[in-house]
Formats: C-alpha cells, sequence, structure tokens
C-alpha cells in the first residue's frame, strides 16, 4: 500500500505528457490535514530549482507540508532563473488545486537535465492527479510507478510499529536506478506516517534514516543534482507526539522501510545483474572503513569482474591500496562469498566453490584490515553491457 498505508494521506499519478512514452510522469501525494514534514536533498553544488525550492519552503513553513509533487521525465535543472519560475507555477496551481498554501506544497523533479519545465503540460496533468487521488493500494502504486525513469519496477514499503495502545504505520515509495552514489543519489524519496511528530525530531529521524540506508548505496558512484527525500507526519492515527518507547519504534519502522527501498533501488540498478555487499572491518577509523568500502563498491573493474563471475583478486587488491586507508597489506584478509580471496598480500587460487559464490543474485565481499576499530557497509550492483545502451541514449 506503500505511501497511502498511513492514514489521512491520498495519492495519484497520471501522464501530463511530459514524457512521450505516455507513461506516468505525475505523482502527486496528499495529507488530508496539515503535517510536520522534513526532508533532505543532495549535497550536490548545482543543486536543482525544486530542490532550492522546496528547501526553502520547509524553512518558511517550520518544518510543515500538505502535498508533495513530482514530475519525472524532466529535472528542471541548469535551467536557471526559469526554473525557479516553473517550480513556482507548478506548486501554485497544485496549492491552488488543494486550497492550501504554497509554503505547504514540496516539490521535486528527475529526469534529462538542461531542459525547461512544460509547465502549460504540467498543470493540466495536476488537474487531472487531483481528480484522480485516492487512498487505495493502486493509488499508492500509481504515484511510484510515475516516478520511475529508467527503473524497471517500481518500489514500495510499508511498516507498523506501536505508539501507546495506537497502531501506526510508515509507508514509502523511491525511484532512482542511475546516477546513485551517496551523498545522495539520483532518487527521489517519498514517506509518510500517521504518527504525531514535531518537525525537530521528524527531522532528526529521517536524516539518521537516510544516512544508514540511501546514503550506503551506490550503483555508478555519480551524485545527481536533484536527490530528495521527503516525510510527511499527520497524527491521523489518533495517538499521542511521540516520544520515548514510542519514538524509537517509529525510527525503526522508518529505517527498515528505507532500508528495503533503498535495497529495491540497487537491485534495479542501470542493467544490473546481481548486486554485492562490502563490508569493511577493523579499519583505523569509520572514516577511513567508508574510503575503502566506496573505492570497492564504485571501481569499474570490480563491478565488471563480478559482471564476468571472474575471480580476478587483483581488481579489489588494486581499489583497496589506493583507496587512502592506512593498513599492512600483509594483515588484510579479504573473502568473497565467505571464501578467503585475499590473505598476507597474496591471492588465494578460487576453487569450483568460489566460482559457484560469484553467480549468486548477491555476494558478500568482506574485508578485515585489521588496523582498528572502524566499519564501513556498502551495497551495490554489477555493471554490464546494458548500463551504458541505457545511458548512451538517456534523453528522454
Amino acid at each position: 500500500m506503500s505511501v497511502v498505508a498511513a492514514r489521512g494521506f491520498l495519492a495519484s499519478g497520471v501522464w501530463s505528457a511530459i514524457k512521450g512514452s505516455g507513461k506516468p510522469d505525475l505523482s502527486l501525494i496528499v495529507s488530508e490535514r496539515g503535517a510536520s514534514a522534513a526532508g533532505v536533498f543532495t549535497r550536490n553544488l548545482f543543486r536543482a530549482a525544486p530542490v532550492l525550492e522546496s528547501v526553502r519552503r520547509l524553512a518558511e513553513s517550520g518544518g510543515r507540508a500538505q502535498a508533495f509533487v513530482a514530475v519525472s521525465g524532466n529535472s528542471n535543472s541548469l535551467t536557471g532563473g526559469a526554473g525557479i519560475r516553473d517550480s513556482l507555477a507548478v506548486s501554485r496551481e497544485t496549492a491552488r488545486l488543494l486550497g492550501i498554501p504554497l509554503r505547504h506544497v514540496l516539490i521535486a523533479s528527475t529526469g534529462t537535465m538542461g531542459r525547461r519545465l512544460p509547465v502549460d503540460r504540467v498543470k493540466r496533468g495536476l488537474k487531472k492527479a487531483v481528480k484522480s487521488l485516492g487512498s487505495a493500494p493502486a493509488n499508492g502504486l500509481a504515484a511510484a510507478r510515475a516516478i520511475m525513469t529508467t527503473d524497471t519496477v517500481p518500489k514500495q514499503s510499508v511498516a507498523e510499529f506501536k505508539a501507546g495502545s495506537v497502531t501506526c504505520h510508515v509507508g514509502g515509495c523511491a525511484k532512482g536506478v542511475g546516477m546513485v552514489s551517496p551523498s545522495m543519489a539520483t532518487i527521489l524519496v517519498f514517506l509518510t506516517t500517521d504518527a504525531e511528530i514535531p518537525a525537530g525530531p521528524l527531522r532528526k529521524s529521517l536524516q539518521e534514516a537516510v544516512a544508514g540506508t540511501f546514503n550506503r548505496i551506490t550503483v555508478d558512484g555519480q551524485m545527481s543534482t536533484n536527490d530528495t527525500a521527503f516525510i510527511m507526519a499527520n497524527g491521523a492515527a489518533g495517538a499521542a507526539p511521540l516520544s520515548g518507547t514510542g519514538l524509537k519504534g517509529f525510527k525503526a519502522a522508518l529505517g527498515g522501510v528505507c532500508r528495503e527501498l533503498a535495497s529495491g533501488l540497487v537491485r534495479d540498478g542501470e542493467g544490473a545483474s546481481r548486486t554485492f555487499r562490502v563490508m569493511v572491518m577493523r579499519a583505523r577509523t569509520a572514516t577511513e572503513a567508508d574510503l575503502a568500502a566506496r573505492a570497492i563498491a564504485d571501481s569499474a573493474l570490480v563491478k565488471t569482474m563480478f559482471y564476468g563471475r571472474q575471480p580476478n583478486w587483483g581488481r579489489i587488491a588494486q581499489a583497496l591500496g589506493a583507496c587512502g586507508a592506512v593498513f599492512d597489506p600483509a594483515r588484510v584478509i579479504v573473502r568473497v562469498g565467505g571464501l578467503v580471496a585475499i590473505r598476507g598480500g597474496m591471492a588465494v587460487e578460487p576453487k569450483f566453490a568460489m566460482l559457484t559464490r560469484l553467480a549468486d543474485p548477491e555476494v558478500a565481499v568482506t574485508i578485515d584490515l585489521a588496523a582498528g576499530r572502524g566499519n564501513a557497509e556498502i551495497l551495490t550492483c554489477d555493471l554490464t553491457e546494458k548500463y551504458i545502451r541505457i545511458n548512451a541514449g538517456y534523453l528522454s
């Protein structure tokens, strides 16, 4: 049921003629009442117009919102002042149709860069989207489909938790399978909860959830200009404002939803045939563990090795040795699929069992640097010819 699993939320997804394919390209998620809201955004300096506008509105409203509107097929990035005006025009029309303040409309976009948003078409689409709003599972699915670009399947997740005697819900949908690398990725994430949570704790909870999930994945090591994760909390479940164990339960549920969505993005990575999880242990610091994990996860040579199912351990070693972390190669142990691949500075001759592990849908790469107490983990995918074909022809 995705974003409509939480009480008091409506959703829709329609075609507004942004995409020439006729596939849905306009997503609308609305709370039936005012809600606390928070967002996490790309750190790319070339922030797109919708990111700039949403950051400003969250500050202006003091962390309140009532609608998320997202378009796919056009990122409205690298469009200058005209892009800001286009975002404002779409937001104003959304606010007018829903009868809510402009500052309570948060906006996101994804797709081709450097093109003006077709505002008139989006406005016509918004009228259809408002008329199509509903709380059925099909409405949540339509909203999830309408944010897809090169995704092959929609990503949705739902979790429940208890606030006293009241059952509350967290729902979410996400997109983004290319130009994916923290912080964040070319992803859009929309989250809802019917719990009552003030803006401050909600913002902190979202930041923590994103840090442990969406910022721990990579597909191709590239950071987008449009990355956005939003959450609204409308209190429609009827529980008291969360604190103590209730807030802990919410954070656990939110983390679970984000983790499932993030994993789904990597599994659907552009052209991917399998995923691999890089776990670095006992680095000097957590920062150095992260450097090592990302160097391996983003290495094109390592990615193509996994695609070809070839036990070429030198590719892991070269990425690890050049990452900037300090360690003694003679003490390092690298395991692939649970079996030792590198020990004592030397590659271990692969056996048949290793070749079998390389064909698994998800392969674990565990690296013990024996240098300290720092740990890090990154989920990524392999690199195939299909990734090149998708991105060589991507202008829609």
